[in-house]
C-alpha cells in the first residue's frame, strides 16, 4: 500500500508542471513558478453614425415663384445613417485558461515573467507588446454657419411682408449673376486689376449669392458621432440583430423595433477544433500554454444588403499548445504573446 502511494505521489508531481489549473487560482509568481491566464478575444465594433438636420429657409415658399425651384423642402428634418464601421479587438483574461508552470532549475529558474493587471501572459524576459488602442473618432470643427440675413440690403428689410422680401432677394440674386458676368467678359464698370483679384471678388459674390440662396432652399448641418457595441463570441453566430438604426434618433437598442436592424453573422470556416488537437500530457518537461487563434468571419448586412467582411483571429475558436520545456531549461527564452489572442508573436533564445 506504501509503496502504490508513493507511485501515485511520483506520478502527480511529474504531472503537475505546466497542467491546466481546474481550480481558480492567484495569478503571478510562486515559489516554484508562475501561475499566469491566456485570454479570449473580445471585438469592438465602431459605428461612425452621421446626423444631417435639416433646417428650411425663411423664403422656401417663395421659392418656386421666384427661382423656379420645384424641389425646395417645406419642412425641417433630422436623418441618421451609418457611414463607416471598423472593428478593433482587445483580450479578456480567460477564467477557463488557468496554467501553472514551474520554473525551478535551468535557465527559467530566473526568467522575468510579464503578466497584464488581470494575470494574462504577455511575455518571457521580454517587452511586452504594445496592444493597439483604437482612437475615438473626433469631429473636424464645424463650418461656421453664414448669417444670410447681413446681405440683406435696406429695402428688403423694410419690405411690408415676407413675399416681398423674397421678391426683392430674388431680384438682388440676378443683379449679384449680372454683375459676375460682367467682370467675366471685363464689361464691368469697374474691372479688377489682375487675376488674383477677380477671383477674389468671383469669390465674394459667390458667397453672398450662396447665402441668399439659403434664404430659400435651407440649410444642412451634419454631426458624426461614434458608437461602440462589445462583443465576445464563444461560438458562430447567424443572422442575428447586432443593433438598430432609427432614421430621426439614431443608433438605437437592437429591440427597438423603430429601427432598421443591422445583422451580424459569424463564421468559423476551419472549424478549428481542439478536440482535433488535445494538450500534450507532458510527464517530464515544462513548458508555456499559448493560444493558436482561430480565424474566423464576420460578416455586417442591412436588410439582406452585406456591408462588410471582417477576418479576424479569436483566440476561443482555436485551441491551446504546449510550448515544450526542454528548450526553455536550456536557454534562455524571450517570448512575446499577441495581447489580443494569446499567439505567439516571437519567440528566440
Amino acid at each position: 500500500m506504501r509503496k502504490l502511494l508513493s507511485i501515485l505521489t511520483i506520478l502527480w508531481t511529474q504531472l503537475a508542471a505546466a497542467q491546466p489549473v481546474t481550480t481558480q487560482m492567484q495569478a503571478g509568481r510562486t515559489p516554484d513558478g508562475v501561475v499566469y491566464f491566456l485570454p479570449k478575444t473580445v471585438f469592438h465594433i465602431n459605428i461612425l453614425v452621421e446626423k444631417t438636420t435639416f433646417t428650411p429657409g425663411e423664403f422656401a415658399l417663395y421659392a418656386e415663384k421666384y427661382l423656379r425651384r420645384s424641389d425646395v423642402q417645406q419642412e425641417a428634418e433630422t436623418t441618421h445613417q451609418v457611414i463607416d464601421i471598423s472593428i478593433t479587438s482587445t483580450g479578456v483574461r480567460d477564467t477557463s485558461k488557468c496554467y501553472s508552470t514551474r520554473l525551478k532549475g535551468g535557465k527559467c529558474e530566473t526568467a522575468d515573467i510579464k503578466l497584464s493587471d488581470d494575470g494574462v501572459l504577455l511575455a518571457i524576459n521580454d517587452t511586452p507588446p504594445i496592444p493597439h488602442v483604437h482612437k475615438p473618432f473626433k469631429a473636424s470643427p464645424q463650418h461656421v454657419k453664414e448669417n444670410a440675413r447681413r446681405y440683406l440690403n435696406s429695402d428688403i428689410l423694410t419690405a411690408g411682408s415676407m413675399a416681398k422680401m423674397a421678391e426683392l432677394t430674388a431680384w438682388q440674386m440676378q443683379k449679384l449673376q449680372e454683375y459676375r458676368q460682367d467682370l467675366i467678359t471685363a464689361d464691368a464698370d469697374e474691372q479688377p486689376q489682375d487675376e488674383r483679384q477677380l477671383n477674389r471678388m468671383l469669390s465674394e459674390i459667390d458667397q453672398e449669392y450662396d447665402a441668399l440662396l439659403s434664404l430659400f432652399t435651407g440649410t444642412y448641418r451634419r454631426d458624426t458621432v461614434e458608437k461602440t457595441i462589445t462583443l465576445c463570441p464563444e461560438k458562430e453566430i447567424r443572422h442575428e440583430v447586432l443593433f438598430r438604426l432609427s432614421k430621426q434618433l439614431g443608433l438605437v437598442d437592437k429591440d427597438d423595433l423603430s429601427g432598421v436592424p443591422y445583422y451580424i453573422t459569424i463564421t468559423d470556416p476551419n472549424k478549428t477544433d481542439q478536440a482535433k488537437y488535445p494538450i500534450p500530457v507532458n510527464k517530464k518537461n515544462e513548458g508555456f500554454y499559448v493560444n493558436v487563434p482561430g480565424s474566423i468571419m464576420m460578416t455586417l448586412e442591412r436588410e439582406e444588403l452585406p456591408l462588410a467582411t471582417f477576418r479576424l483571429s479569436a483566440a476561443q475558436f482555436g485551441f491551446v499548445e504546449l510550448r515544450d520545456g526542454t528548450l526553455f531549461r536550456r536557454y534562455v527564452p524571450h517570448m512575446t504573446l499577441h495581447p489580443a489572442t494569446g499567439a505567439v508573436e516571437r519567440i528566440y533564445f
